[in-house]
């Protein structure tokens, strides 16, 4: 992937709207089948706040090569998804919304799924998307404008994190699962776990560990390793909640291109990352940082009125002429 392809990179955005209550009765109904850990059904996971518009408000002004914006969504859309384009903040085919039905066309009887793991595993089965693709969580953004070099070293794709070795979450992992065997409490879905497994299926004894950024993935890498190990997949896209037993799919692509050595290894780089009211003014003031690339607003809906109000108002000044009217208004800007 060279910079002369840079107009063929797309963005894919996992958004979910926790609050819609057809989507709450549909998820209440399998919880109550499914014996799911608490931090995979928890309300704050399907939370939305405005964090998708900020998101694509800072692709728009901070990522020129981005070619399309896929939304993946449950038979949902951001209400003032439209105003984008209505209001010539981009182009009326820029921002395409991509339901479940179609990313899990072939294996529809996995859905409905409430599961960003089986939701990730799936990304590749998006009708016309780029070869190489950007992926994000609804809650990052960017913060500074963004180069196809943050992304791509020569033809090799690059990714920030560092080693760690698998030795000591196996062995936490192990006790989990015993002492599962004992209460029936299923074990917590972490995030490290996932990122663990997704290198000790391949072989490996170490894991590169990434963190709350944008990530790039070959999106053909990922589909021919899942179609040549489809019990893996079907395994993978089994679960209707985040479970222990799944892999991060994002890390196993990143596994396949370091052993295939395609890819350009970096340390981890600062986030501009809110994850409580402590750390509110810190945030609103690292907005401004332009040695911090990116960020990532997490739970929200956790916030008091107050430190919410001034995370809101901060944003909204940040990306003021990329964000629909009303929104603005809500604001008082």
């Amino acid at each position: 992937m060279t910079a002369a392809g840079e107009e063929q990179i797309d963005i894919v955005i996992a958004w979910v709207d926790g609050d819609d209550p057809q989507l709450k009765q549909k998820r209440a109904r399998y919880q109550k089948t499914i014996n799911a850990a608490s931090d995979a059904v928890s309300s704050t996971r399907f939370a939305s706040n405005d964090e998708i518009y900020y998101n694509i408000a800072s692709i728009i002004k901070y990522v020129p090569f981005c070619r399309y914006i896929y939304i993946v969504t449950d038979g949902q859309k951001p209400q003032l998804i439209d105003d984008f384009a209505k209001q010539g903040i981009c182009a009326e085919d820029k921002i395409r919304i991509v339901d479940h039905k179609e990313i899990f066309a072939g294996y529809e009887q996995f859905l409905p799924t409430f599961n960003t793991r089986s939701i990730e595993s799936m990304l590749w089965n998006i009708s016309g998307l780029s070869d190489y693709f950007i992926y994000m969580n609804d809650d990052f953004f960017f913060n500074q404008p963004a180069a196809i070099s943050d992304f791509f070293d020569a033809d090799n794709m690059v990714i920030y994190g560092h080693w760690r070795k698998n030795a000591l979450l196996q062995a936490k992992l192990k006790y989990r699962q015993s002492l599962q065997k004992l209460s029936g409490k299923p074990v917590q879905p972490k995030h490290t776990i996932a990122q663990m497994l997704s290198a000790k299926i391949l072989g490996m004894n170490q894991f590169f560990e990434i963190h709350h950024y944008p990530h790039i993935v070959d999106k053909n890498l990922l589909k021919d390793h899942f179609l040549r190990h489809p019990q893996l997949l079907n395994t993978q896209i089994q679960y209707k909640f985040r479970n222990v037993a799944q892999v991060n799919p994002i890390t196993l692509m990143n596994h396949l291109k370091i052993q295939q050595n395609d890819a350009c290894l970096k340390p981890p780089i600062p986030i501009n990352y809110l994850k409580n009211e402590n750390g509110v003014e810190d945030f609103i003031t690292n907005l401004h940082n332009e040695s911090i690339k990116y960020g990532c607003i997490q739970s929200m809906d956790l916030l008091e009125v107050s430190p919410y109000q001034h995370i809101t108002t901060a944003m909204v000044q940040k990306f003021a002429d990329y964000l629909p009217s009303s929104l603005l208004l809500d604001s008082g800007q």
